[in-house]
């Protein structure tokens, strides 16, 4: 791409995301009541994060569309996202809907590509957050708030190099919803 072309994109999108921050129908980015957590698995200590991003995104294809939900939180020293990928929906109503399946999203890289739900996990190392290999993961939905822009759930991750387990959950956590 060229560097006018990649400096129109830079303002569409800010105009996009400008036009969202000032939309009233669309959920606060600072997503006051939002709870995210993260913790080895089995263990007892949690370490609570912050919602940094939360974004439902819709796209398609020639087999059918599907819904792309991502959320990104992070503490001092780690960091969470988490991918899920629900559908495949045929009816436009249904696609435009912020619904998603109350269900768990599962991804494993031994299956040779990604499945419907990929969480990754960084640890802080100086000023960026190393992100380690998925080798298993899945984000369970237990609510979704069309009307509030909020979901609800747990999810698990484990990590091959290094080895690691961690399991999480997240409430309450907003989400813009992009056509």
């Amino acid at each position: 791409m060229t560097k006018h072309l990649l400096k129109k994109l830079a303002v569409a999108g800010g105009a996009l995301l400008l036009s969202a921050c000032t939309n009233d129908t669309l959920p606060s980015p600072n997503c006051d009541n939002a709870k995210v957590e993260v913790r080895p698995a089995g263990g007892q200590e949690t370490i609570p994060l912050r919602l940094f991003s939360s974004t439902l995104l819709r796209t398609g294809n020639s087999t059918g569309s599907i819904k792309l939900l991502s959320l990104e939180a992070y503490s001092d020293s780690v960091k969470i996202v988490m991918n899920i990928a629900d559908g495949v929906y045929r009816n436009a109503a249904q696609l435009q809907s912020d619904s998603l399946g109350l269900k768990t999203y599962s991804y494993a890289r031994k299956a040779g590509s990604d499945t419907t739900g990929r969480v990754l996990f960084g640890i802080k190392n100086g000023q960026a957050f190393n992100i380690y290999i998925t080798d298993s993961s899945a984000v369970t939905l237990t609510e979704v708030d069309r009307n509030a822009h909020t979901v609800s759930g747990r999810y698990y991750l484990q990590t091959i190099s290094p080895a690691l387990k961690i399991e999480g959950s997240f409430s309450k956590a907003c989400f813009l919803s992009l056509p």
